[in-house]
């Protein structure tokens, strides 16, 4: 585990502010034992928190001060308490929302890059080795090699939602698709795709969606191509892209 990545995610915050699971507060424990820098970290935390909620009380003006004590004095249904009292009251409720303003913004904060942290944790597990990842060993290959460029498709117009990727072995030619999100072509339509060269779409060949979870591998990648798209047509393809049937489309 790299510590300092740790420190940054945000589980620092949640520790201080009680909002850790017992699990978590277990793992802090622990990792506190062998990373004193752990505890520095929280004990700095601690002391820009207070510090924070000291700078962020405010001191409003005198008409200001009057309205807010009124509704203050409505709500609290204490219209009828002394002076001193109310003074008392106005001071400790400033105290109050200026410490809850900061506590919210270090809560959000905080849970923000937790998550964070978690999600990358999560993609490095995946692609870390064959070991971890759900895909088979020849997807996993083509993931990890340095020399095949990758390129992203994202759904358009209507589409949006539409995602694949896509990683483009410009030695051999080939390309090999991954579906993440792509409605199921009919037994009267077909996914083609296109590589845009010298500014003209080049038909690179059908796609076959019925293959998820793993790549779907595509020859005969034309050499130049700056982007791609894919179009749903009419079984069996067609020699020029329906431009309003697009799905997705990508830029290298």
């Amino acid at each position: 585990m790299n510590i300092n990545e740790y420190i940054s995610s945000g589980i620092i915050e949640l520790y201080v502010m009680g909002l850790c699971s017992p699990e978590e507060e277990q793992e802090i424990e622990m990792l506190k034992l062998k990373h004193p820098e752990l505890q520095t970290a929280i004990n700095a935390f601690e002391l820009q928190m207070e510090k924070n909620m000291t700078q962020q009380v405010v001191n409003p003006t005198a008409s200001t001060d009057e309205k807010i004590l009124k509704q203050l004095d409505a709500l609290s249904q204490l219209a009828n308490t002394q002076k001193t009292n109310t003074a008392k009251i106005k001071k400790i409720n400033w105290w109050k929302y200026a410490a809850a303003a900061c506590f919210v913004l270090f809560l959000a904060s905080g849970w923000y890059n937790y998550q964070q942290y978690k999600k990358t944790e999560r993609l490095e597990d995946i692609v870390a080795g064959p070991r971890t990842s759900p895909l088979p060993l020849a997807d996993y290959e083509i993931i990890t090699n340095p020399t095949i460029t990758p390129v992203a498709m994202y759904g358009v117009g209507s589409h949006a939602i539409c995602r694949c990727t896509m990683f483009w072995d410009k030695k051999s030619g080939k390309a090999y698709i991954m579906i993440h999100h792509l409605p199921k072509s009919s037994s009267t339509k077909d996914y083609q795709l296109w590589a845009e060269v010298n500014g003209k779409p080049v038909n690179v060949g059908l796609i076959n969606d019925e293959i998820r979870g793993r790549f779907i591998e595509v020859p005969n990648i034309p050499g130049g191509s700056v982007a791609f798209s894919v179009t749903l047509e009419n079984a069996g393809g067609t020699t020029s892209p329906t431009v309003s049937e697009t799905y997705l489309q990508g830029k290298i």
